[in-house]
């Protein structure tokens, strides 16, 4: 691919400072008297309190592997510490844990010697859900893991006693199958209480270490990052719908994503059968004007002389379920047979239900949703919702995803893991990094247990038998040099699976599932014997936004294809272009735009389509802070007939001035766009840029008045 370096779109205008704009930034929410952050499980006990300082030592760059060993995983706030760790890597200092791992008689070996008068606890300042204790996870425990299996006959009375919903097992939980399913019955709208300690994140620079400094298998590392079937829809709370009915339309249409249909299905029976099976309601085909504002399960048409086309079922922002035909990826062994013959044939395709974004906003009619009751079928789909949880957003969970999300998100692309899950998963087991394990010197957000790089930290935690006995004994805890690290450990796991089974958790890899609500599935039941542990993951990840993490971040070398005439357009793209080919007229007569230049056709586009921008927008890389400030739509989404304009340095675009182009084609794997000073002069050239750069924070999209 020629790689053509845009030139520069230079306007000579008034330069306007650039607002700064920070991504994903969310408005603090109030807490009320009964609801809190979700995610603050640790029992951070009041008397514990955290180092002002923590001196850790660097990072090596050629740091060795961690121990190859299985680990264990205990959930954060069934954990206490004593005050003053030992920085050996077994302290003989120790505090009581409740955990549903797997029988003390698996670990072999004992490294460490504790008593139960050293035992240092306190009690928990207060309660919260979603409890780690709840999470129960279950891994199998490694015979190279320390740990004292003398059950304790003489308790602390002190120690905490949350009890566990899971059972102690020798042999891995069977993975949950990949379809985004939830618990049968309705979760209780549960809200927490507040946490005497907020995170705060750590000021040693250890704790942001490169994630580039990590030795993690090479092996493990992905080609290509799986596109989520999702299409960046994200699934709402059911909280946040004024109808719940609604909440039954959406996901009753998700769960059917990646399901294989007749050859001869179409979006009428996918609409039909939506409505008979939730609402027992038939189809009236009575389009009429696009309301201001759509609801959900409402039918979108496409306006059409001879008779108006159906689109699909409206689910929110701008998303809508509908049915096209999908290419189906090779597994690795057939497409290593095709490499080696060099046999070119055509890639398989199914019919199924995809989700699909809103362009052309001027040309649709709605059909909205009539007013009826659920059905019993309906309510159970309901009741099913996967992110039912009731929970409040805080300032201290905030801060503790904007610490951890950029070396989440590189962990995720670079190594198939959805990083939402991820950081969702961080949240719950670490109490959003308020636990004694995940504060300095620790470092450790999943509750890994063992050693890495020979670190390890003692706790006395309680075990359960199986039928609620608890016994204490005492273990050893991963210590990380800082948070990328315990990040990256938590990749080989779920990459690498356990001993003896490398892919326990492969439903879980990005790849495999498709979507994070399959992760979130295939999670239950294997990380974590709590039968609602995907709903909170889900939850958390509706509140706070958490799948904008997973949208790929892109280099600037990632330019799209450049397309000098029409006819070179792919045809899948070609076939969507509804707006007629540029006139060549200059509506600018200020010329307060360059002719040739890419604002000068930016602005005469969208005028001879009958709309109209200000005169002065500023350079290229500047029409969405500019059109902002002058009250345009500015948004992240795609959208036919939208201007989009590129930061600077972005996909080949000048360095000081950005660019801007107009959107003509959205389709699910990227979108086509027209535009001026890319081949000199006036002449209007194409490019196909992909989902990746569409939806990252590279770009921003402006709706013309």
């Amino acid at each position: 691919m020629k790689k053509i370096i845009l030139g520069t779109c230079f306007v000579l205008a008034c330069i306007i400072g650039l607002a700064s704009l920070r991504s994903g930034a969310l408005k603090a929410g109030e807490l009320t008297s009964n609801s809190s952050l979700i995610v603050e499980t640790g029992t951070m006990e009041s008397s514990i309190s955290i180092p002002e300082s923590s001196e850790l030592p660097p990072i090596e760059e050629n740091a060795p592997e961690p121990v190859n060993e299985v680990p264990t995983y205990e959930s954060e706030d069934k954990i206490t510490e004593t005050s003053e760790l030992s920085e050996q890597p077994i302290s003989s200092e120790s505090s009581t844990e409740q955990s549903t791992d797997v029988p003390a008689s698996e670990s072999s070996t004992t490294d460490s010697t504790t008593s139960s008068s050293s035992t240092a606890s306190s009690s928990s300042t207060s309660t919260s859900i979603p409890n780690p204790s709840d999470s129960s996870t279950t891994k199998p425990s490694s015979s190279s893991q320390s740990s004292n299996t003398q059950p304790s006959t003489n308790p602390s009375s002190s120690a905490p006693t949350q009890t566990s919903t899971g059972k102690s097992q020798e042999e891995p939980t069977k993975p949950a199958p990949p379809a985004p399913a939830s618990p049968s019955k309705p979760i209780a709208s549960n809200t927490t209480s507040v946490q005497s300690n907020a995170f705060v994140a750590p000021t040693a620079p250890e704790a942001f270490s490169e994630t580039s400094t990590l030795n993690l298998p090479s092996e493990l590392k992905t080609n290509e990052v799986a596109k989520s079937d999702l299409n960046g829809f994200e699934l709402p709370l059911l909280s946040s719908f004024k109808n719940k009915d609604h909440a039954a339309v959406i996901y009753e249409g998700i769960k059917q994503l990646g399901t294989e249909q007749e050859e001869n299905y179409s979006v009428e029976q996918f609409a039909t059968e939506l409505y008979q099976k939730l609402f027992n309601l038939e189809m009236t085909d009575k389009p009429e004007k696009m309301p201001e504002e759509m609801t959900v399960g409402s039918l979108i048409y496409q306006k059409n002389k001879e008779k108006n086309v159906l689109l699909g079922v409206y689910i929110g922002e701008d998303y809508y379920l509908t049915v096209d035909d999908v290419e189906i990826e090779e597994d690795e062994e057939e497409e290593k047979t095709t490499s080696d013959s060099k046999v070119e044939t055509e890639k398989e395709t199914q019919r199924q239900v995809v989700v699909e974004t809103i362009d052309l906003e001027e040309d649709l009619l709605v059909q909205e949703l009539p007013k009826a009751k659920l059905s019993d079928y309906g309510k159970q789909v309901l009741a099913d919702y996967p992110a039912s949880m009731n929970f409040t957003e805080n300032e201290s969970a905030k801060n503790f995803i904007e610490t951890i999300a950029e070396d989440a998100q590189k962990l995720g692309q670079e190594y198939d893991v959805f990083a939402s899950v991820m950081i969702a998963q961080a949240l719950i087991e670490s109490g959003s990094g308020t636990s004694t394990l995940s504060l300095s010197p620790n470092f450790n957000l999943f509750g890994i247990k063992g050693t890495y790089n020979g670190q390890s930290v003692s706790m006395a935690t309680q075990e359960d038998r199986g039928n609620g006995e608890l016994y204490s004994i005492n273990s050893a805890f991963r210590k990380y040099p800082n948070y990328a690290a315990s990040l990256g450990d938590y990749v080989q796991l779920i990459r690498g699976g356990i001993s003896g089974n490398d892919g326990y958790y492969k439903q879980a890899w990005r790849s495999e599932a498709k979507n994070y609500l399959r992760t979130t599935n295939a999670l239950t039941g294997t990380y974590a014997t709590d039968t609602t542990y995907g709903q909170k993951l889900n939850s958390i990840i509706a509140l706070y936004h958490l799948t904008q993490y997973d949208r790929v971040k892109t280099t600037d070398s990632d330019s799209g294809i450049f397309i000098k005439g029409k006819e070179e357009i792919p045809t899948e793209y070609k076939s969507r272009m509804k707006y007629p080919d540029f006139n060549g007229v200059n509506y600018n007569s200020s010329g307060s735009y360059p002719v040739g230049q890419c604002t000068w056709y930016a602005f005469n586009r969208v005028k001879q389509l009958g709309k109209s921008v200000d005169d002065y927008m500023g350079n290229g890389g500047e029409w969405a802070t500019k059109g902002k400030a002058l009250g345009y739509q500015v948004s992240q989404k795609p959208k036919a007939g939208w201007l989009i304009s590129f930061k600077p340095g972005v996909a080949g675009s000048d360095p000081r001035y950005g660019h801007v182009a107009f959107v003509e084609v959205v389709r699910p794997d990227g979108i086509l766009i027209s535009e001026g000073n890319v081949y000199g002069g006036t002449v209007i050239s194409y490019r196909v840029i992909d989902t990746a750069l569409a939806t990252s924070d590279q770009v921003s999209y402006i709706k013309a008045k």
